[in-house]
């Protein structure tokens, strides 16, 4: 009969095994996104970066926000259209959700290291516990990808907008054309 419960016992033991595993996947994924949008809102002014520093608890997740904090790019959106409309012509809003100072994220980093520089000197990406080292890698990859998707989207805005000055800009050009026309005519 020992027999007969080793085989489920093992089956049973592992299956509890893979649930942990999903569960950590599933922790790490939500600790990512976390990180994400924590920095959005620092970005979006909804938060200070005291506030995003006190928002994680764990030494791990502290030691996560400021690998992770280091690894992002500063201002990797340009302003290449002006904001604010001027004559007829609409603006095009510059994206802030990623636009991070190297200012910030300096005073990020010596907010954090000021409350216990012990966590972060030396620190390397191995320090990590492999569920955190998970969850920065796809924070990176999740902030990157909605970088490049937000850069697409404000440059395809900018052209809608160059556009909306040639087009206006031709309308004018034919009015005075014709207003020229009808000047010469009579």
């Amino acid at each position: 009969m020992s027999e007969a419960n080793g085989p489920d016992q093992e089956k049973h033991e592992e299956e509890s095994i893979q649930a942990n595993e999903e569960l950590n996947v599933r922790d790490s994924s939500d600790f990512a996104f976390k990180l994400v949008n924590s920095v959005k809102s620092m970005n979006m002014g909804e938060i200070s970066y005291h506030e995003l520093a006190n928002v994680f608890i764990t030494t791990e997740e502290l030691k996560c926000l400021y690998l992770f904090v280091k690894a992002l790019p500063y201002s990797p959106i340009t302003p290449i259209y002006p904001e604010t409309p001027f004559l007829f012509f609409k603006g095009v809003p510059m994206p802030r959700a990623f636009d991070m100072s190297e200012e910030t994220a300096i005073n990020l980093e010596n907010f954090m290291k000021g409350q216990n520089s012990s966590y972060y000197d030396g620190l390397r990406l191995h320090d990590l516990d492999q569920g955190y080292l998970d969850s920065y890698e796809s924070a990176l990859r999740i902030y990157n990808d909605l970088i490049e998707k937000t850069r697409n989207s404000y440059h395809e805005n900018v052209k809608l907008a160059k556009n909306q000055i040639f087009e206006i800009s031709a309308v004018l050009v034919c009015l005075f054309i014709i207003f020229l026309t009808l000047l010469s005519i009579s």
